[in-house]
Formats: C-alpha cells, structure tokens, sequence
C-alpha cells in the first residue's frame, strides 16, 4: 500500500555544526497514538542527511552517495543507486527526478527511474543545503547555496545557470521562498532576500552571529535563529524588510542554536543549547512552557503534528510532546546519535541515526 507523507528535509555540515532546512512548520499527517519499533534497517554507513518518503519508499543516502529506498511496509530494499561523490545535503524529487547537491560541489539531476544523470552543474563549493525547487512567472528554478560564497539559481530541466548572487562568507542554510522572493541566511551573519525572477538583491539584515539554518516564512514574516541562540522575527513588504525584532535574546554567549524553529498563529517552538524545548508567545516572545531534555540538543529540528511535538536529540531520544503544555508523552532511546530531521507519514514516523539505522514506527496490528 502506497502511504502519502508530508515530510520536512534537513541537511547538515557536520565540520562547522552548520545546519539547514527548507521553508516549513509543521506536518498535516498523523502520529500514531502509541507509537511501537515496526522495522529497522541497518546499514552501517555514516548518515546525516534526513530520509525523504517517495511512491511507496522511504529514500535515505549514506555520506558516501549510496542512495537507498525501503518499503515502507516491511523496510526491504525496493531501490539502489550510487550518486558518485560523498554527500551530506539532503534532497528534493520531482515527477522521478532527484536533485541533489555534493560534497564536491557538484549539483547533480538524477532520474530515479534508471538511475541515469540528467544534468550537472559545478560550483566552487561544496554543498550542504537541500536545493529547492519553485515556480516564477511560470518558469521553474532551482535554487541552492555553496561553500564558494554564492546563491545559485539553475534552470531544474537543463541545469543552465540563470543567476547567481555573492555572500560574504559560506551558505548553509535551505534558501526558504516568500513570493517569488529568495529568503537566506549564511555564515556572514546576513540574511539576504534574493528576487527569484531578476537575481537582484533586495535587501539584506545583519544578525548578532552567523546563521547555521533556514528561515521559516509563515505569511509576511520569517523567523531566523543565529548561532547565539538569538531569534528574530523579520516582516516583509516589497521584497524588503519593512520591520525586525529580537523575539528571544539569547542568555548566555556558548552558542550551539543549530535546529529550526517550528512555528503555528501564535507560537514559536526551539530546542535551545541548554538541553530544553521552548515553547514562546509569537506576539510578544514571553516563554509559555520548557521541558527540560535528555541529552544534548543539536541539528534535529521539533516537528509539529496534531499539537504533538516529535523531538530528537542529538544524544539519540526520541520524544513526543503535548504542544500546549509541553507535557512528555513518549519516548524512545535509539543508543545512536541523531542529527536527520525525523519523516511523518499518514500512521507512522521514520527516524534516520547518525550511525546509519532507519527506524520506523507506528501502530503495530493487533
């Protein structure tokens, strides 16, 4: 049986702690009310980039480039392919496309069907950022950064450059999309708004630390966590930034705010570096609750389901969460380190370790 995911993608730098992930905030798929281990795949291969639901499969690729896919039923092997070069950044499909970007610097249009390469396109970078795909003025772009300090914008069914736009420093983040606008942060401390049609720069903010992540957009804002621990709410007109403030100030100057915040209407949820889960008043950054984790919290960033919390740390715990109360409702302890972002199916909910177990969980029959 064919499941439908909604799922979040998450790529990760592990040299700099650096971290990415795409505009998002939540799921509209379900947990299973008591979720019990169903399958696990072991393969023994350092993993960091999150796994990613597709026709009946659950993709995941090792650091070395070996791309695998399971059934999500019973976790046997459906699909096997080498994309050639290491890799940490996680990927995007499209009508049986993989795009994908390399530790080598290569963007790379792979079909799934044959395995065969559709196109490549060299940057002087390595990649750590998902390459995002979106629709302007009835074009498709692609959109990914590099550690050679540019934004790139490639054409998804040629790979022919379009546009490119200079940072100051490298790109790690997930470029997140608010119209036809390019929204990123880098390691200079800058967000940066790109016009996806022209390449021009818009506008730009400088933030008190450099930016491991991405944006979340929800409406006319963004949220953006730097490195500190601090996070900032940016409203958008125009392609402009017309107003910012400092939603949470961070309380100390160790750093290490490396996930993604999940945010609803009126909340903003965030693992912080002092072990804890935050829950914040969106309209006025007052703390509602935090619950205290086990273990350290790293580049995993919270998924929000059904006002539940889906929660790993770094230290490899699995929790869910009430979301109105923080309340812990489950947990699991993998014994492996965890930096993917967790995938939520329709019943069920797949956990990615660091040390290369796919983990799947749901409602086991009775």
């Amino acid at each position: 049986m064919v499941k439908h995911f909604i799922y979040i993608c998450v790529v990760v730098l592990i040299l700099t702690g650096c971290r990415a992930l795409p505009e998002g905030t939540g799921t509209n798929a379900e947990l299973p009310e008591h979720p019990q281990l169903l399958w696990e795949h072991r393969h023994n291969v350092r993993t960091v980039a999150s796994p990613l639901a597709y026709n009946g499969m659950i993709l995941f690729c090792d650091k070395h480039g070996e791309m695998r896919g399971l059934d999500t039923d019973t976790g046997e092997e459906q699909l096997s392919l080498s994309l050639g070069s290491d890799m940490e950044a996680s990927f995007t499909i499209e009508d049986s496309t993989l795009y994908v970007g390399m530790i080598d610097g290569q963007v790379r249009s792979l079909s799934l069907t044959d395995g065969s390469e559709q196109w490549s396109y060299e940057t002087e970078g390595q990649i750590a950022a998902t390459p995002v795909l979106t629709t302007i003025n009835g074009q498709r772009r692609l959109f990914v950064g590099s550690y050679d300090n540019y934004m790139y914008t490639l054409s998804p069914q040629t790979g022919k450059l379009i546009h490119r736009v200079e940072t100051g420093y490298y790109i790690n983040g997930t470029v997140a999309l608010w119209q036809h606008y390019a929204i990123f942060g880098g390691c200079d401390a800058w967000v940066r708004i790109v016009d996806g049609a022209t390449g021009e720069s818009t506008d730009s903010l400088k933030l008190d630390a450099y930016i491991p992540a991405s944006p979340v957009v929800v409406g006319d804002n963004a949220y953006v966590a730097d490195y500190r621990g601090d996070i900032y709410e940016l409203t958008f007109s125009d392609g402009r930034i017309v107003s910012h403030r400092k939603l949470l100030t961070a309380s100390d100057d160790d750093g290490g705010m490396l996930s993604v915040p999940v945010v609803t209407d009126d909340a903003v949820f965030l693992l912080t570096p002092n072990r804890r889960l935050v829950c914040l008043s969106r309209k006025d950054g007052q703390e509602k609750w935090h619950v205290a984790l086990k273990g350290e919290t790293g580049e995993s960033s919270p998924v929000l389901v059904d006002e539940r919390l889906l929660v790993c740390t770094k230290t490899g715990v699995v929790t869910i969460h009430d979301a109105t109360t923080g309340q812990q409702l489950w947990e699991y302890e993998t014994g492996e380190q965890i930096i993917a972002q967790p995938v939520v199916g329709e019943d069920r909910f797949y956990i990615q370790t660091a040390r290369g177990t796919l983990l799947c969980f749901g409602e086991k029959e009775r």
